[in-house]
């Protein structure tokens, strides 16, 4: 009698247990946001010319969706609870792509992989974007990229500059990080039209 009392009692812990057990919650998917005005530009150099979007080059921890943060002392870390949609390279690149596209400085942007011909190529290479936690709270963030404008066929570099954006006293937090991101995003993308532009101005223009 002993020994069936203490099976049921067995049986009714073990069926309680796993009624306790809880699913991990989802972790919150993020996607920069940049809704930037760029007006058109009709006095251009390269407006009858087609570029193509080449395969940003960067780090390879940023090729992944996870959003990671360091410390002040050097330790990196990534979100549990928090992931990209997709990678930040392959959504910096989209952007700048429409971005450009608007500018209306060429005949056409089209991506990496297109099948059609291209004149220009448009290259970038993100260096770094991270996020500092420091000892109150607050973080500071970095974005690093260089660009450049390639013709085709010689090789020559038509134009090239480095951008580095800097953000501070934004929460130390996944959601702070992306809300800082995609305001330095919005940065990023006018500061490269009107490089762009400053670049493919006809000599004959006002």
């Amino acid at each position: 009698m002993m020994r069936y009392f203490v099976q049921v009692l067995l049986l009714a812990l073990f069926v309680g247990g796993c009624s306790l057990t809880t699913t991990v919650p989802a972790a919150a998917k993020y996607m920069l946001s940049a809704d930037v005005e760029i007006a058109g530009e009709k006095e251009s150099l390269y407006s009858d010319k087609v570029v193509r979007m080449g395969e940003m080059e960067s780090p390879a921890i940023l090729a992944a969706r996870t959003i990671y943060y360091k410390t002040d002392e050097g330790r990196s870390y990534t979100y549990t609870k928090a992931r990209w949609m997709e990678s930040v390279p392959q959504q910096l690149s989209k952007l700048m792509m429409l971005s450009i596209t608007k500018s209306q400085l060429f005949k056409d942007v089209i991506p990496f992989r297109s099948l059609a011909k291209n004149d220009l190529i448009f290259e970038s290479s993100l260096y770094e974007i991270s996020q500092t936690i420091h000892d109150d709270g607050t973080s500071t963030l970095l974005l690093s990229m260089k660009v450049r404008l390639v013709e085709q066929y010689s090789r020559k570099i038509i134009a090239t500059h480095l951008f580095e954006l800097k953000k501070e006293g934004v929460p130390g937090d996944a959601e702070g990080a992306v809300k800082g991101y995609s305001e330095m995003t919005q940065e990023l993308l006018l500061a490269i039209d009107t490089w762009l532009k400053q670049s493919c101005k006809r000599s004959d223009s006002n």
